[in-house]
């Protein structure tokens, strides 16, 4: 697998369908339905917000999932050390080493859409 096919893969599983996942909930999920208490507090905050504030909210988590995600792939490329790991950290699919241009290639792919 290509360095370019494992982030368009994550890209379609991380942010993409999750994003969905999430859109879905908060925009059907009645208050009254729900049982986490978090989820009530989002659910009843999201409903305040007109429909501009509803999209910038679902764009807000869309950019916290694109930074997150990146951050994981800068750690596996090696560009960006965690405390208290020592070590080389490496990812391989199928014995193949493909990080070191992950971070790049994911956030490139997140600039064009």
């Amino acid at each position: 697998m290509s360095p370019d096919h494992f982030v368009q893969a994550i890209q379609n599983a991380v942010v993409r369908d999750n994003l969905a996942v999430y859109n879905e909930m908060f925009r059907t999920t009645p208050v009254d339905r729900a049982v986490d208490p978090l989820w009530i507090r989002a659910l009843t905050m999201f409903n305040t917000l007109d429909d501009e504030g509803k999209d910038t909210l679902i764009e807000v988590i869309a950019n916290v999932m694109v930074d997150t995600t990146a951050n994981i792939l800068g750690i596996v490329d090696g560009c960006c050390p965690v405390s208290g790991v020592d070590g080389d950290v490496t990812l391989s699919v199928g014995g193949q080493v493909i990080g070191g241009e992950l971070q790049e290639l994911f956030l490139e792919l997140n600039e064009t859409g």
